[in-house]
């Protein structure tokens, strides 16, 4: 028999010692807990989901006024529809277009408070305004649009929960409207008139708002029509005024003495400052809103002399401003129309743990040169960055708010000089940008009133990423959320 013969432990030869030795493997691999590695699937890592805004863009039917002087005159000759187009963030994609009135003016995004992104409201040259859910399948057939009063020429807007102002310069007023419960095509109830009580009899020219979604009080900001010219522009003679309307009650609280030509303004995220860009002083005044005036604290004028109280000398022709809610920095925008180029002021905007000025606020932190003529400037609300829309060249400006210098100048690609001459190129003029943070990178977006292409830009390493083909010329743009 061919078995192998083996030594046992005994030491004796055993035919049997293969069978032994494998029922001593055996009851040692039987005793005890014996680790056996289990193998876990672990899913790959993807991308941070890119959230859902949209850069909204307004843009002429014809006729674009591409010298004009502000956004609200842009389309002042249009005779046909203009056009409201959202443009997906995260994949810079036109996703819809609707039809607006004819001539559109001014555009604003507001909360929907009864749900969805958002509602976009366009006041049109027509006397109407167009509203509409901010969606992906949005059609212009789902827009609403309402008739303002007769010959109101509305202009400019604000919402809060529960209602939208809209500037009428050619009633000298503002209308209010319901919007809460997210009302599609709110109609005016009732009118305010704005007046000077140092003239009563002068008709006022209102010419925009300050405020936010949830403040108790708001403000319009005007001055006296007369000083209003043609093309937009105003004639530095007599002080502006800003209007407190209670948003509770709609009724006037006060009426606050600003400086020469106020033409834009901003609240801060807690509404306890409200700051307005005087064009024809060169100053920004600065509401206490808490008490409904004139903040006076004597630090505001920077140790210069023959600055009205409440008031910030900036620098000549201040015509945009924004805020870093989180960093309490005011960034404005000055033309600086006799200079080769324009500035950027920024501002510290700081208050106390009571909600008093802090000791620095209204401090001048920088003056910062930028390109000629800027037009618009938003602060990337992450803190690093402020771009600034350069008119007069053709450029965006990126100043870091760390060091407070430009740290890059964006040439925009140029257009068509003319459809007469379209391989004949000229540089753009940029009249509106609108920044907004994301992950792997935030975006700006530029556009031009003599050109039909949204430019953006990508702020991981501020270069031009791409550019949206528009229907019509830019006229402004703002985003869904920054």
């Amino acid at each position: 028999m061919g078995y192998l013969r083996v030594v046992s432990v005994f030491g004796r030869r055993s035919p049997w010692g293969l069978v032994g030795v494998g029922l001593l493997f055996a009851s040692l691999l039987g005793c005890g807990d014996i680790y056996r590695p289990v193998v876990t699937s672990v899913p790959p890592v993807q991308p941070a989901g890119q959230p859902t805004k949209y850069a909204l863009v307004t843009t002429c039917g014809n006729n674009t006024n591409v010298s004009a002087l502000t956004i609200d005159t842009v389309c002042s000759a249009s005779t046909v529809p203009g056009y409201s187009s959202e443009v997906d963030f995260s994949g810079d994609v036109l996703m819809a277009r609707l039809d607006l009135g004819n001539g559109p003016r001014w555009s604003a995004v507001a909360p929907n408070f009864s749900g969805g992104t958002g509602i976009v409201y366009s006041t049109n040259g027509d006397g109407t305004m167009t509203s509409y859910s901010i969606s992906t399948s949005v059609e212009s057939h789902q827009s609403f649009t309402s008739t303002l009063l007769p010959s109101a020429a509305p202009n400019t807007m604000l919402q809060t929960t529960k209602y939208l102002y809209i500037s009428q310069p050619g009633r000298n007023s503002i209308a209010v409207m319901k919007v809460e419960d997210g009302i599609q095509a709110p109609g005016v109830f009732l009118e305010i008139p704005i007046t000077d009580p140092t003239d009563p009899a002068a008709p006022q020219y209102p010419v925009n708002f300050v405020g936010n979604p949830n403040t108790q009080r708001i403000y319009t900001i005007s001055y006296a029509a007369s000083e209003r010219n043609s093309d937009g522009s105003c004639s530095a003679g007599a002080n502006g005024t800003a209007t407190g309307v209670e948003t509770a009650t709609n009724t006037p609280s006060s009426t606050l003495t600003l400086g020469a030509c106020p033409i834009y303004g901003v609240m801060s995220a807690d509404d306890r400052r409200a700051f307005i860009l005087n064009q024809g002083s060169g100053t920004v005044s600065v509401i206490d809103s808490q008490q409904d005036e004139i903040d006076t604290n004597p630090n505001l004028a920077n140790g210069q002399t023959g600055i009205p109280a409440g008031q910030i000398p900036v620098g000549q022709d201040p015509v945009w401003a924004d805020i870093y809610n989180h960093g309490a920095i005011l960034a404005v925008a000055n033309k600086q129309p006799n200079s080769a180029t324009g500035t950027l002021t920024l501002i510290d905007i700081s208050e106390d743990s009571f909600g008093n000025d802090s000791p620095s606020f209204g401090h001048i932190i920088a003056t910062i040169p930028v390109g000629n003529e800027p037009d618009s400037v938003s602060i990337l609300q992450d803190g690093t960055r402020a771009y600034v829309a350069n008119r007069g060249d053709g450029t965006v400006s990126v100043v870091s708010l760390i060091s407070n210098t430009v740290t890059k100048t964006i040439a925009l690609p140029e257009a068509s000089c003319s459809a007469n001459q379209p391989n004949l190129l000229c540089k753009v003029h940029p009249i509106s940008i609108a920044a907004t943070t994301g992950t792997p990178t935030g975006k700006v977006y530029v556009i031009s009133p003599d050109t039909n292409v949204m430019t953006i830009i990508q702020t991981v390493n501020d270069t031009i990423d791409t550019s949206v083909p528009l229907t019509g010329n830019g006229v402004q743009v703002i985003v869904s959320a920054p």
